[in-house]
């Protein structure tokens, strides 16, 4: 009986997983990049993460005020891992350069991006337009890893007229 319960406990030790799995990190340097007017980009501090928001000519407009839309075909949220870091027109390319190498890709299923735009004044001239850029209900979803974020800041792009 002794060596039943040794060896059950033998194998429930060694038959646990050691619950190391990757998990990405999700955190990015806070400069919003920009490939033309409507690919948005941020990436990690080494460059081998990045998240990828693809708007559409009438998301970033000049009417003050928060505007929301849904993820779908044509409004994209997309997750990469690299196997080493990307230049700073990697995403500006017609055709994606071979290397680095996309380790991971994930698509967001679903979610909402928010966007608060206002007026940038000087001396009463509207000079360019500040954007807030969040993405509430963020869900991105494969067949080995759902990951959710209630409120994700994507973070904030300023441009010139």
């Amino acid at each position: 009986m002794k060596k039943l319960i040794l060896l059950f406990l033998t194998f429930s030790l060694f038959s646990c997983n050691d619950g190391n799995f990757d998990i990405p990190a999700f955190e990015f340097t806070t400069t919003v990049n920009t490939c033309g007017e409507y690919i948005l980009y941020k990436t990690n501090s080494n460059s081998t993460e990045a998240i990828v928001l693809t708007l559409n000519p009438t998301n970033l407009g000049t009417v003050e005020g928060e505007s929301s839309v849904t993820i779908s075909t044509d409004l994209s949220v997309i997750y990469r891992i690299f196997n080493n870091g990307i230049e700073s027109n990697y995403f500006c390319q017609d055709i994606p350069p071979a290397t680095p190498v996309v380790v991971k890709e994930l698509i967001a299923e679903s979610g909402t991006i928010n966007i608060l735009t206002t007026a940038n004044l000087t001396d009463s001239i509207i000079t360019g337009y500040t954007y807030e850029i969040s993405i509430s209900n963020l869900l991105f979803n494969d067949s080995n890893e759902r990951i959710f974020f209630e409120n994700f800041d994507f973070g904030t792009l300023d441009i010139n007229l």
